[in-house]
């Protein structure tokens, strides 16, 4: 797990902790450096004692020897390298040593006669079992354990007292060279603990003062309307949470100012295009009228022809107001749905039925193939009838020929029922296949026969499928025309499988 990982409460009670172990632990381990040496280097023990206390000699490192071997004689059995260090210091100081383990002799000063030990140490030492005599005379002991069947006997002339001539340093030096050892060691642990302050001080800062910078960057961005700046990658902490967060809203804040500039552009594309396609019809009509006033349609068949234009014009401006006034209803959610779950067989069947006979008198065939499916959907019976009405008209404007073919079928794929209508007509490049139910999108760039269509058949099929929860989209037919695809959830299953974006 990465430190960024880790919760910003528990980083900041581990660094607090570490605050306060490190330096424990610090003086623990030189603490505990100092005691073994004490305890187990005998060399250095002396070493020390003399330092500290040189006016009394060797006395302090002796009586440390002394004691040392008594105690290990008192274990159940003698290991001889245990005490090495004592025999050693004794021997230094003049003493000779002599060490018996189940009668046997496992150790002898050099030079020294055990015979010669024992009976120096029986005339001084008269006490039964361990005894110690140190007087003028020298040095005198007998430490023994009859369980441990052990013997530890010495002699020898080691004065009671040393000189003060033997101290190295005088008390004054002494004492400045232990207090500046002692404060060296305070100041390196204090300079320790200062920097090791610094450090986790340091690492805080980088894990949340920088965070919170590079926010405060990114809100003056976007309070200058820039939206591009993202924050880099953060951690699993708090911090991390909270920069994610507002990452998200600066990323939600970006997709809906483009989506509001493409509804703006929409919309006044909507407005140009409701200008120009009002204004066509409305030239003409101004046109005939004019022709009508002005004597030139002077006989009756003229008259006649100058007034039937004139009716056509109106009824395609009539036409497009109608389609205009339900998209604008469909995009402002102001016209209410009569909801019915229906099976769509037998509903796009009949709906296929009534309209053949209309389209049939203008040389277009529809036909509705045959499928097994009985899957539901859940839609409003009159404004789907429309979707279809739309889409009939469409491949009836865009035919190839004189006569044209429609056919519809459905086919259950997963939680949705796809509904393809195929016709054989002229079709659409690929490039202009995305912008088919874009609002008043036609594939006549010039605009010019306002008459064959408005532009907004195939947007309102879109707001309509939308609206019912469905999308469409369109493609190239195997006719050899346009496929229009529509996707509609199938009643019962699309909790089950989600959403068909």
């Amino acid at each position: 797990m990465r430190l960024h990982d880790i919760s910003l409460k528990n980083r900041l009670l581990m660094t607090n902790a570490l605050m306060v172990v490190i330096p424990i632990v610090l003086l623990l381990a030189v603490g505990s450096l100092l005691l073994g040496g004490l305890r187990y280097t005998g060399s250095l023990q002396q070493e020390i004692l003399a330092f500290l206390w040189p006016e009394n000699g060797t006395t302090l490192s002796v009586q440390f020897a002394l004691s040392s071997l008594r105690a290990e004689t008192e274990k159940k059995r003698l290991k001889l390298h245990n005490i090495e260090s004592d025999i050693r210091l004794l021997e230094a100081a003049g003493a000779r040593i002599a060490v018996r383990q189940q009668g046997q002799s496992i150790y002898l000063s050099p030079g020294a006669a055990a015979d010669d030990i024992r009976r120096s140490v029986a005339d001084k030492c008269t006490m039964p079992g361990s005894s110690l005599t140190w007087d003028g005379d020298g040095l005198f002991f007998r430490w023994e354990n009859p369980r441990g069947n052990t013997l530890i006997m010495g002699t020898g002339p080691v004065p009671m007292r040393g000189s003060t001539e033997e101290a190295l340093f005088s008390r004054d030096e002494r004492d400045f060279i232990v207090n500046a050892l002692l404060f060296l060691f305070i100041a390196a642990t204090a300079a320790g603990i200062l920097l090791l302050g610094r450090y986790l001080a340091h690492m805080l800062s980088a894990q949340i003062l920088a965070p919170l910078a590079e926010m405060r960057a990114a809100a003056a961005a976007i309070e200058r309307g820039d939206l591009d700046r993202a924050l880099p990658p953060m951690g699993d902490d708090e911090v991390g949470a909270t920069c994610r967060a507002f990452d998200a809203m600066r990323r939600n804040l970006k997709r809906a100012r483009a989506r509001e500039r493409r509804e703006e552009e929409r919309r006044r594309e909507l407005f140009i295009g409701i200008l120009h396609d009002v204004a066509t019809p409305l030239t003409a009509i101004k046109g005939y009228a004019n022709g009508l006033l002005d004597g030139i349609a002077a006989t009756p068949e003229k008259q006649r022809a100058y007034a039937a234009r004139i009716s056509r014009a109106a009824g395609t401006m009539e036409r497009l107001t109608a389609r205009l006034r339900e998209f604008l209803r469909l995009e402002s959610d102001d016209l209410p749905f009569s909801w019915e779950e229906v099976e769509a067989r037998d509903y796009l069947r009949a709906v296929i039925a009534d309209a053949a006979g209309d389209f049939a008198a203008r040389d277009l065939t529809l036909t509705f193939l045959p499928s097994e499916s009985r899957a539901r959907i859940r839609i409003d019976r009159m404004e789907f009838a429309r979707v279809l009405y739309n889409l009939f008209e469409n491949s009836d404007k865009y035919r190839r020929g004189d006569t044209a073919e429609v056919r519809v079928s459905i086919a259950e794929e997963g939680a949705a029922l796809s509904i393809d209508i195929d016709d054989d007509g002229m079709g659409a490049a690929p490039e202009e296949l995305p912008k088919l139910f874009d609002t008043f999108y036609r594939t006549d760039p010039a605009r010019a026969n306002v008459a064959a269509g408005s532009g907004l058949g195939l947007a309102v099929v879109r707001q309509i499928v939308t609206a019912f929860g469905g999308t469409v989209g369109a493609a190239a037919s195997r006719l050899g025309g346009l496929r229009i695809h529509i996707a509609m959830p199938i009643v019962g299953k699309e909790k089950d499988q989600g959403d068909l974006g």
